[in-house]
């Protein structure tokens, strides 16, 4: 199986837009990110990677409606382009088949 390689946070990245769905932007990505997996991501790391990814035509945005609590600006919002979506589930696949081989040898790390 051979699929685009993406760094760790791109694909943390991936996972919180498609767990997110409809209404992943910047700021909910971060949460969901630490909320999720314990770790913390900057905002501007957050925005640089959002940027490659839509350049890889991973993922899609647009501008969402204004909001108050935002002072009136609107926020961008990211969802999986179809591609986005199959690279994530090959890693998935990849990655469970990978569990299933090692699961196999547990007795080799006891």
């Amino acid at each position: 199986m051979q699929f685009e390689s993406i760094s760790t946070q791109e694909e943390l990245i991936l996972l919180a837009i498609a767990v997110l769905y409809p209404g992943a932007y910047a700021y909910s990505i971060q949460k969901e990110i630490k909320s999720e997996f314990g770790t913390s991501l900057a905002l501007g790391t957050i925005h640089t990677i959002l940027y490659r990814l839509e350049n890889k035509e991973l993922l899609k945005s647009e501008m969402g409606g204004s909001d108050s609590k935002r002072g009136g600006r609107s926020k961008r919002l990211y969802t999986l382009s179809n591609k986005g979506f199959e690279l994530i589930r090959e890693i998935q696949i990849a990655r469970q088949a990978m569990w299933t081989r090692i699961s196999t040898m547990k007795n080799a790390y006891n």
